[in-house]
């Protein structure tokens, strides 16, 4: 069974996303701190900043209700959120900080250079987001995803997309295609695709549902489009090649597999498509 410490972990992206959406105040630099105290496992850090944040919400949630310009679905999720970090601190008080595995520090060195590159339509973003935080839970450090639609994958500050692309695109990535009909339409994307197969990086199809197969543009793609890839539809195929996809990442980075993480991982990630 996943534990406190563990959701805590998987979850923190969606949640820094949500906040972050929200606004770009005093909270994100909580939310950093936070970062840090999950990565090194310091207990009384993580506390410290798991209780700011809830302040936060304590001071800014009837604010976040009456906002006119958030939908429902968006103001629910500063609820639900809330809720969870709530949750989450209340479990944490008494938990063993002992047995954590600290993040980056035992993560091996060799892996430094690996990167993970989400290539997707911004119109993609429901599958991607899924995406991401499968891949961030199978313990994938933030710095190896490239995915341009997250705060915390996004392209460094100051530097030019493509040329960030250009110099991060080698051997040394393994590269997600999220293909959709939008995405065949969009230059850009198919920029990053062609610079994939001229770099010769390994990389995997994932077909949103409505993707046509049948389109003449997927055919004219340079790279080999009869190689099997997961089609996001839900069903029992969808599942069993998402599993595949799990232990690629696994393979790719040399992470460990825990089976029961790696079952609710990939339970959310089944329900996060629907």
């Amino acid at each position: 069974m996943v534990d406190s410490f563990d959701k805590l972990r998987m979850e923190y992206n969606s949640i820094y996303s949500i906040i972050n959406s929200y606004t770009g105040g005093s909270v994100i630099c909580y939310l950093d701190g936070l970062k840090e105290a999950i990565d090194n496992g310091e207990r009384d850090d993580l506390l410290y900043y798991l209780e700011r944040i809830i302040k936060w919400y304590n001071d800014n949630m009837c604010a976040i209700k009456e906002n006119g310009y958030m939908s429902d679905s968006e103001q629910q999720e500063h609820v639900e959120t809330k809720k969870f970090l709530e949750k989450t601190f209340e479990e944490l008080k008494d938990y063993d900080f002992s047995n954590i595995k600290k993040g980056k520090s035992e993560r091996t060195t060799s892996n430094v250079k690996k990167k993970i590159f989400l290539s997707h339509k911004s119109s993609d973003k429901k599958y991607a987001d899924a995406l991401e935080k499968l891949i961030v839970g199978l313990g994938v450090n933030d710095d190896q995803l490239i995915y341009t639609s997250h705060p915390l994958h996004k392209i460094p500050l100051g530097q030019k997309i493509y040329d960030y692309l250009r110099a991060n695109i080698n051997d040394q990535v393994f590269m997600i295609i999220l293909w959709s009909d939008e995405y065949l339409e969009s230059p850009a994307c198919l920029s990053e695709m062609g610079a994939a197969w001229v770099a010769q990086t390994d990389y995997v199809g994932i077909y949103t549902p409505a993707f046509s197969f049948g389109n003449p543009k997927y055919h004219e793609v340079p790279i080999d489009t009869t190689k099997m890839g997961a089609v996001l539809n839900g069903d029992a195929n969808c599942k069993a090649s998402m599993i595949e996809f799990k232990n690629r990442i696994q393979d790719f980075f040399n992470l460990e597999d825990d089976e029961q993480k790696s079952a609710y991982l990939i339970d959310e990630f089944m329900a996060n498509i629907k």
